[in-house]
């Protein structure tokens, strides 16, 4: 009968405990590493920290999304095919686009384009048919490559429908797998910010390629993005843009990482971007604006601008006729003529005096003196200025009564323009008149009968009848 020793009895026991203690403390609670990963909480989304805010969309922003959201862009890469093989030199890509509009609204903004961007490279924006039909790409270095191309907004925001964005792989010299993401993996494409930004707020967004859904369930969180602007970190799990407001003026630092459900880095270094962003630079497009016009937004969303409304042209005013010159606040009154008929007012004549001839009232040069004492003036008279009122000539002082004679026969009325009233009647003073200033005449009063010209001197002096003596009448009736 064999019989071990003691010492490899006490070391075989010695080894049995230890098994027991490693099982007993195993069992205690230790759990393994992977074990410890898989129940570990997924991250939690956060809100922007620290100076960032999220605000609202601009104005702008939210009127063209009205417009834009009814399309679905489809992009199809026609040349060269995916996983080509390149020669050396310059080549072109060729693509076509349906359901989006290529515009360049100028110094109103860029439009609905087209992105192409070759790795890591700056971005190429194409705004018409023509330009993504035939698109001039330099030279690859040797070795594997990215394109990227999707349909993006005015603002530079991307397209996340399905078909908006296309991803094809093209080598040049030898092909070289570790330069580019395993096929089917997720892929984080930076979108914005991208170059000088004209002001607050700032569009934060990106594009994921091959990215597993979520949100289908509670607990199927499977990938996060990590934001950091300047140092303040944040967590997102949709792929919806942010605007942003908490940039300092001129160089920020934003930074985008993809991690997996447990928080660790997703298909690292492809995943995790860095980029520079200036504040205050550039100019100020449209679609910052609170609002926009019909016109800019017709611009930024190709369309054809609307015609203004004409103008209504102002109806012409009617031409009125001159009107006729004001006429006079006064008018003169005509001159009534004096009646050859009428006798001047004289004072009454008495028998036995001498009559003496009256200085007459002056007449108006429109009356006509009958033929048979008509007066060729010497002189003709001057033309008549503007009518004047005149007063009337003061009335003679009354002559004394002379002694009682008797009367004399009453002599012949003279037909003349200015006669001596008849005795008996009272005389009666003519009524104002308004005549032109003029040489006074003295109207003959005699009883001279014949032609005008028997009446007057070879001087163009009137010749004067004698003068009657006291006797005159007497005699007259005594027939001597």
């Amino acid at each position: 009968m064999f019989t071990a020793p003691r010492g490899a009895l006490r070391r075989a026991l010695v080894a049995l405990v230890l098994s027991v203690l490693l099982l007993a403390t195993v069992a205690c609670g230790k759990q393994p590493t992977g074990l410890k990963a898989a129940m570990s909480p997924a991250p939690i989304s956060q809100a922007p920290s620290g100076a960032l805010q999220e605000v609202a969309p601009p104005g702008g922003v939210q009127q063209l999304n009205a417009g834009l959201n009814e399309r679905s862009p489809q992009i199809e890469v026609v040349a060269p095919a995916d996983n080509s093989m390149l020669p050396e030199g310059p080549w072109t890509l060729q693509l076509r686009v349906q359901d989006w509009p290529l515009t360049d609204a100028g110094p109103v903004g860029l439009g609905p384009h087209v992105v192409v961007q070759l790795d890591d490279a700056p971005p190429i924006r194409l705004t018409s048919p023509d330009a993504v039909a035939a698109i001039a790409m330099p030279e690859l270095r040797p070795g594997s490559h990215r394109v990227t191309v999707y349909a993006a907004r005015p603002w530079g925001e991307a397209v996340k429908a399905p078909g908006a964005s296309r991803q094809v792989r093209l080598h040049r010299v030898s092909r070289n797998p570790a330069a580019l993401p395993a096929p089917g993996s997720a892929q984080l494409i930076a979108v914005s910010p991208d170059g000088p930004q004209p002001g607050e707020p700032v569009l934060l967004d990106w594009l994921l390629l091959d990215a597993p859904l979520q949100h289908l369930r509670g607990d199927d969180a499977q990938w996060r993005l990590r934001v950091s602007v300047n140092g303040d970190s944040f967590l997102v799990d949709r792929q919806t843009p942010l605007w942003l407001k908490g940039f300092k003026r001129g160089s920020n630092a934003v930074q985008l990482e993809l991690l997996d459900g447990r928080g660790d880095p997703l298909n690292p270094p492809f995943n995790s971007l860095v980029r520079e962003v200036v504040i205050g630079t550039g100019n100020r497009p449209a679609w910052l604006k609170a609002s926009l016009t019909a016109d800019e937004m017709a611009r930024l969303n190709g369309e054809t601008p609307p015609e203004p409304e004409p103008t209504p042209e102002p109806a012409p005013e009617p031409v009125s006729p001159p009107a006729p010159d004001p006429e006079p606040a006064t008018k003169p009154e005509p001159i009534p003529a004096m009646p050859a008929s009428e006798p001047a007012a004289t004072a009454p004549a008495t028998a036995g005096d001498t009559p003496t001839p009256e200085p007459a009232e002056p007449t108006s040069q429109a009356a006509e003196a009958p033929p048979s004492t008509a007066v060729i003036p010497a002189e003709p008279p001057a033309p008549p200025e503007p009518a004047t009122p005149i007063e009337p000539a003061p009335e003679p002082a009354p002559e004394p009564e002379p002694e009682a004679v008797t009367p004399a026969a009453p002599a012949a009325a003279p037909a003349t323009a200015t006669a001596t009233a008849t005795a008996g009647e009272p005389a009666m003073s003519p009524p104002p008149l308004a005549i032109p200033s003029a040489p006074e005449r003295i109207a003959p009063a005699t009883s001279l009968v014949g032609s005008a010209r028997d009446q007057v001197r070879a001087d163009g002096s009137l010749l004067q009848p004698k003068s009657r003596g006291p006797l005159a009448g007497l005699r007259e009736k005594l027939g001597g």
